[in-house]
């Protein structure tokens, strides 16, 4: 006899509402009401499992983000040399990226709207995966393997010619800055996996200590 599938609990509907309710329309779609009407709950048991909005957001957020967090730090737990170690993490933080880019964007769009959630979870930041590439950064630099400069230099070189660029292009909302033909290409370049993945080898190419 076939197992039955594990039923879903209200607290990961309603997640799981949160989160579609975000990727199609923004945080700022995300009411109360609608996210349990598309989870099938009444406002009743939206408010036994989360009280406000603002706790159910905050809990949405960081459901989102473990999985990855969890997948960094793995990255950074071994045994491989630093560089290694760091290459893998921040490939990590790329695939999950390329896999929730309406997300990310919606994210950077909320705190910049003044989302109180958004704008907690994006100053806490810090102390979650960067602090554990710093970490890699200079177990690196220790080694030999990467040039001699602040270690916050570095990440924000990697991250600038990394992510930056993909992200811009999946959070411009407006008309094609620079004609339809360029901006096409252009986003198409950004966003496309395996240029990501050159442009970290260049980068952490670029930053060994023999390069010229």
């Amino acid at each position: 006899m076939a197992a039955r599938p594990a039923r879903i609990s209200a607290r990961e509907s309603l997640l799981a509402a949160g989160r579609s309710i975000v990727v199609a329309d923004g945080f700022s779609a995300l009411t109360v009401r609608r996210a349990a009407a598309e989870a099938g709950a009444n406002l009743g048991t939206f408010v036994y499992h989360y009280k406000t909005r603002d706790a159910f957001v905050t809990e949405l957020i960081e459901a989102w983000y473990a999985p990855v967090f969890s997948r960094v730090t793995l990255a950074v737990d071994g045994r491989s040399p630093p560089l290694e170690r760091l290459r893998r993490a921040i490939l990590q933080l790329i695939d999950f990226g390329v896999e929730q880019d309406v997300f990310v964007a919606r994210l950077f769009m909320a705190a910049t709207a003044g989302e109180p959630p958004a704008r907690r979870f994006l100053a806490s930041i810090a102390a979650r995966h960067p602090r554990l590439l710093i970490k890699l950064i200079r177990a690196a630099q220790a080694d030999g393997t990467l040039v001699r400069e602040h270690p916050l230099q570095i990440l924000m070189f990697i991250v600038s010619s990394v992510g930056l660029p993909r992200l811009l292009s999946s959070a411009w909302q407006g008309p094609p800055l620079f004609g339809k033909a360029l901006s096409a290409s252009l986003s198409r370049v950004a966003r496309d996996h395996d240029r990501i993945v050159q442009r970290l080898d260049w980068a952490l190419q670029g930053l060994s200590p023999g390069a010229k």
